[in-house]
């Protein structure tokens, strides 16, 4: 017998935790000593998915049978572990409907109250549960026996309605430290603030649903709390409908991640743990974000907030190691920190405002002592832009990398208006693939390099500093090498080439392209 078999049945189950369900059922065929292990491992998981769509009749007779068939093999496996009081330490179970009205059944609904009585009385630690639907999203509801095991560590459900009957049977969780719903559907705060407060020592939190309620209030005696994720479903949402507002004042707080809902701090609160925040599209004013302090914060993220219009914030981050933006305007934000490498990424979809320049230029001042990366992917349709003066001893802001992506017919001015109030490193760092539908990465860098070594020349040929400002291409004065690269995927290096070489290129060698500039110093 080999020697992996010898080892004490205690130790195969734990090596077949580690495999599917599938490839856990074909160990049995090994030898004798494998024949029933796979029966009492600690981990099961069962997934359905419906068969392949032919004839619309034949489809759903297929599909009914083969479920029936699969909650049968699922029953008869917890019933036989039930039996024989072996432990299942986790239970994964995931049921894929159709995509019609007509395919959502609740044939299933009595088979998970009759589980999870099952799953209470063997132990389970981690549970997860998920009955998904394209088009009938949160309309099973929940069994109540399932906020109602008190060994739970972990507790995963997705896809269901969460009503007062779902929690009627809830007992206080006094073990679970991960609690994650989601895309379920509930309509009431009053229920996810019961089945919150009778989790004492959560530490995760993370729910992505259709929340219907205008404010919620995370109860004050959960002191574990390190992981908070809520993510708002906005399918069912009216038009210029308020958002959800959340009130949050855990110090404990390691990652708060908020999108498409309002955040409501203290002012002057202290969060001493925080190292990552993310808040995506929040309408509010973001203006107490200023009388906060992060001593711990390391990562903090903007996506598309309107509460940043209008106001000026500042953050309080001695740590910062990555700073992100992304939106259709610019911000005013400063940051506070003593780190010495730090990272601020800029992504902007829109420059129509006439001041856009003016408060980039400030947006970039304010961050300067990072390594900045700057992203501009907009159609312009306009060239009424105000661009910035700088005097002679002025000091421009270094952008380690400038990504352009706009092809108006404002190209030119666009360009200089970036070049006017920075110093890029690098200007693309493109993907770069030879067919049609990236023909447009070669458009954009050929006029980039046409631009830039063409004005570079006139710069060369012609001393007179004053004709370059009178046109607003005083910057010219300052460019003094001009390099185009290539990235090559073997080697992990950057090549310098010409245009002109690059027909000759396998492109299969190479998988990105940036323009390389040299300033002098200002």
């Amino acid at each position: 017998m080999d020697r992996i078999s010898e080892l004490p049945n205690d130790v195969l189950r734990k090596i077949l935790y580690f495999l599917s369900q599938k490839e856990a059922t074909r160990t049995s065929v090994l030898s004798k000593q494998w024949r029933y292990i796979w029966c009492t491992r600690p981990n099961l998981d069962f997934t359905y998915t419906p068969p392949s769509r032919e004839d619309e009749y034949y489809y759903r007779v297929r599909n009914r049978e083969n479920k029936i068939e699969f909650l049968t093999i699922v029953d008869n496996t917890l019933q036989r572990y039930n039996d024989q009081g072996v432990c299942v330490e986790e239970f994964h179970l995931s049921i894929s409907l159709g995509n019609l009205v007509y395919d959502l059944d609740y044939e299933s609904v009595p088979f998970l109250e009759k589980w999870s009585r099952l799953l209470k009385n063997t132990g389970t630690k981690k549970f997860h549960l998920s009955i998904i639907s394209e088009h009938c999203r949160g309309r099973v509801e929940l069994p109540p026996v399932v906020f109602g095991s008190e060994s739970l560590q972990l507790l995963h459900v997705e896809e269901f309605l969460l009503d007062e009957k779902s929690i009627e049977r809830l007992v206080t969780l006094k073990h679970l430290k991960s609690l994650t719903l989601q895309r379920v559907s509930i309509k009431d705060e009053v229920i996810l603030r019961k089945i919150i407060s009778n989790c004492p020592l959560i530490e995760n939190l993370d729910v992505h649903g259709i929340l219907s309620f205008k404010r919620l209030k995370v109860v004050n005696d959960i002191r574990n709390l390190k992981k908070l994720k809520f993510y708002f479903d906005l399918s069912c949402r009216i038009w210029d409908e308020e958002l959800c507002s959340m009130e949050i004042h855990y110090p404990s707080l390691e990652t708060i991640n908020i999108s498409n809902g309002n955040i409501l701090l203290i002012n002057g609160a202290h969060f001493f743990s925080l190292k990552d925040l993310k808040l995506a599209g929040v309408e509010s004013s973001l203006c107490h974000l200023s009388s906060c302090e992060f001593p711990s914060l390391e990562n903090l993220e903007f996506f598309y907030c309107d509460g940043l219009k209008g106001i000026r914030v500042f953050i309080d981050a001695p740590n910062m190691v990555n700073f992100k933006y992304s939106g259709n305007f610019v911000p005013s934000i400063s940051i506070a920190t003593t780190s010495k490498e730090w990272e601020s990424y800029i992504r902007i979809a829109c420059i129509d405002a006439p001041l856009f320049f003016v408060m980039l230029k400030e947006m970039l001042e304010l961050l300067s002592q990072s390594e900045i990366y700057l992203n501009v992917n907009t159609w312009s349709y306009s060239n009424n832009y105000i661009i910035p003066e700088n005097n002679d001893g002025d000091k421009y802001v270094v952008v380690e990398n400038l990504k352009i992506i706009f092809l108006s017919s404002y190209f030119r001015s666009l360009l200089n208006g970036f070049l006017s109030i920075c110093r890029p490193r690098y200007v693309g760092e493109f993907p770069f693939y030879d067919d049609e539908e990236n023909s447009w990465v070669m458009e954009l860098i050929e006029r980039v390099w046409k631009i830039l070594t063409e004005e570079r020349e006139t710069r060369e040929d012609n001393n007179n500093v004053d004709q370059f400002k009178n046109n607003e291409l005083w910057w010219f004065r300052d460019l003094e090498e001009v390099k185009l690269e290539v990235y090559h995927s073997n080697r992990e290096e950057w090549h310098t080439t010409t245009l002109s070489e690059l027909p000759n290129y396998d492109r299969c060698e190479f998988d990105y392209i940036r323009i390389a500039l040299k300033w002098r110093e200002t």
